[in-house]
């Protein structure tokens, strides 16, 4: 919720899933409305993009207009890639906290790469300079 509210408070609408092993998730079910909608999928990590292709897809059967994926780390287990260029993602934004070759990206247009050096150099100026890092969020 309070995502949405940064967001102005946006629409919400929640992705009921259970983890039932370690890589194996199973989505159950929608709590909210995304018919016509844009829809942002966020979490912190992709590995194998399991949780979040099965995601997007009960989202599309439900009605979102397009599916945006967010994630801080991007590991890329295979096939990860397979899965999110699909076609069920109009974009997968991801960092870049993990390295990746761009050459194994080139089947993959929905993917943008945010770059994470302003705001690490930002940060370990600030504890060098003994300044609040909360002024970072």
């Amino acid at each position: 919720r309070a995502f949405a509210k940064k967001l102005g408070d946006a629409p919400l609408a929640i992705v009921d899933k259970r983890r039932q092993a370690h890589n194996v998730a199973k989505v159950y079910n929608l709590i909210g409305d995304v018919e016509g909608k844009t829809c942002v999928l966020v979490d912190d990590m992709i590995d194998t993009a399991g949780t979040l292709s099965a995601g997007a897809a009960l989202l599309k059967d439900r009605g979102a207009k397009e599916v945006i994926a967010c994630c801080t780390h991007a590991v890329f287990s295979p096939p990860a890639i397979e899965r999110l260029s699909n076609g069920d993602f109009e974009e997968v934004i991801i960092t870049d906290t993990i390295p990746h070759s761009l050459a194994n990206m080139r089947d993959f247009p929905q993917l943008t790469i945010l770059s994470t050096a302003n705001l690490l150099a930002e940060t370990i100026w600030r504890v060098h300079s003994e300044s609040p890092v909360i002024k970072l969020t």
